[in-house]
């Protein structure tokens, strides 16, 4: 999303890039996006907590506008996939990982499993697993994921796939979060007509950055400098030439020029690399979708934007927002480069949230608390346009799913070209019929289940203990197919 401003007792409010659901601790990169596909690459049938609670686990695939496909596992097992879901790549602080003191193990998992390392047969040999398909080779380490990230005891019902969910778990140490794959920060800067104002950081995994502003701004005469003031940007506004991780850009407006904004917009080449967490865009419980974790390291281009203000006197606010789960809520920072005070009005779900004075020269931050699994509408007084809300909903506590055990046979996942799509009926049970509009069922998570277990229990006073089976077989937690 594009920073945006306007005009606030004599200055500028700027609201940097939201980011729904995460950002990288208020950076204004949104790196990678992509949207989720309707089917599992490769998977197998886990077992919940020694219950009869079976669920098809294995690799997710988000596929980015042009074309890119990153394989992923879940993270979120008490949370369904939603069908067609936007996804972005989010740093660990947005995620339950942030609070999750074994999330380094997760990342290890991935970084010394299927699909980042391809010899399965040497992988098989490795954890006394005979041999290893793909989709043995994704259940395994799907389920492994799931022993650390919601903490139960995910174990496939395949005895080669339980091998190696075994030997990763045993073997597990922490690795640390890896690098984004282009960021801008902070995403929002401002001050006085003729200042610098910056700097805006690159932070990037590709060798070549190129930025630019918008082509309103540039023409009006503002330039991109470094730290000198020497001017890096051409009479269009574009760098000329490439800039690079941590480097640091800087935008200038002509002195005394009246009140203004303009926007930054980085993009590269990069590698987003295996660990990155991706976060749905959704807002309501109807399209908010589990969090993802990326399985292998994937070229892709990506881009970013921040955004600069300026004014030649009174309150020049800088806000940005960002999902902190340490914090269990969403951090609202203004920074006030102006020579007046500015009050920071804010409402969330349309409650007022107690007005911020914030002085000249100063930062000051707001902690909006939310409810776990709840969502977020946090406004700005007085802003307008794209960046001036920022909603979605909290997704930070490692939940430990405990759905009640039910009678019946589990039945392995069929292949997805000849799965049979399903649909929700009422109180969330999959309908045994396809969806009129082609979207498949959520295929992996399976939210508290209290819906389905309801559902269930309805469903075999009417129709007897042959409901669940259908279920187990065509349900909630099988590979759809697009």
């Amino acid at each position: 999303m594009l920073a945006s401003s306007v005009v606030v007792g004599g200055g500028f409010v700027t609201a940097g890039a939201a980011v729904a659901d995460g950002g990288d601790g208020g950076s204004g990169g949104t790196g990678a996006t992509a949207t989720l596909q309707d089917h599992m690459k490769f998977s197998g049938q886990i077992t919940i907590n020694d219950s009869d609670w079976n669920v098809g686990g294995g690799l997710i695939v988000l596929k980015a506008s042009d074309g890119t496909e990153f394989d992923t596992y879940c993270i979120d097992l008490s949370m369904e996939t939603q069908p067609h879901a936007k996804y972005q790549e989010t740093a660990w602080s947005g995620t339950s990982l942030a609070t999750n003191p074994d999330a380094g193990k997760i990342n290890w998992i991935l970084q010394n499993s299927y699909p980042q390392v391809t010899d399965l047969g040497k992988l098989a040999q490795e954890v006394g697993a005979g041999t290893l398909s793909p989709d043995e080779a994704a259940a395994g380490t799907q389920a492994a994921i799931w022993h650390f990230s919601d903490h139960v005891k995910a174990v496939p019902v395949d005895q080669g796939a339980a091998s190696l969910a075994s030997y990763l778990i045993d073997h597990a140490t922490d690795v640390k979060e890896p690098a984004p794959s282009l960021t801008l920060t902070p995403p929002s800067v401002s001050g006085k007509s003729g200042a610098l104002l910056g700097p805006i950081a690159i932070g990037s995994t590709g060798d070549s950055v190129s930025a630019s502003l918008d082509s309103t701004s540039s023409a009006a005469g503002v330039v991109l400098t470094d730290k000198s003031g020497n001017v890096l940007s051409d009479s269009s506004g574009k760098l000329t030439k490439p800039a690079k991780n941590g480097d640091e850009l800087f935008v200038k407006a002509p002195a005394g020029a009246n009140a203004g904004k303009a926007t930054i917009t980085a993009s590269t080449s990069a590698q987003v690399q295996v660990g990155r967490a991706f976060t749905s865009l959704g807002y309501t419980p109807e399209n908010h979708s589990q969090t993802l974790i990326l399985a292998g390291t994937q070229a892709d281009t990506v881009s970013a934007t921040a955004g600069a203000s300026w004014a030649p006197a009174g309150p020049l606010p800088a806000v940005t927002e960002a999902v902190v789960c340490s914090k269990n809520g969403v951090v609202v920072t203004v920074t006030n480069n102006g020579d007046q005070s500015y009050t920071l009005n804010l409402t969330n779900e349309g409650k007022a949230i107690a007005p911020v004075q914030v002085a000249p020269g100063a930062t000051q931050t707001v902690t909006v608390p939310v409810a776990q699994k709840q969502a977020y509408d946090i406004k700005v007084a007085g802003l307008t346009g794209p960046g001036s809300e920022f909603s979605g909903i909290l997704d930070c506590a490692v939940a430990t799913p405990t759905p009640k055990p039910s009678t019946g046979t589990s039945a392995s996942p069929t292949p997805a070209s000849s799965s049979s799509p399903t649909t929700p009926a009422a109180g969330g049970v999959p309908s045994a019929s396809a969806s009129p509009t082609g979207k498949s069922l959520a295929f992996t998570g399976g939210g508290s289940n209290s819906g389905l277990i309801a559902g269930l229990a309805a469903g075999l006073v009417l129709l007897g203990g042959g409901a669940v089976f259908m279920m187990r077989r065509r349900g909630r937690h099988s590979r759809t197919a697009a």
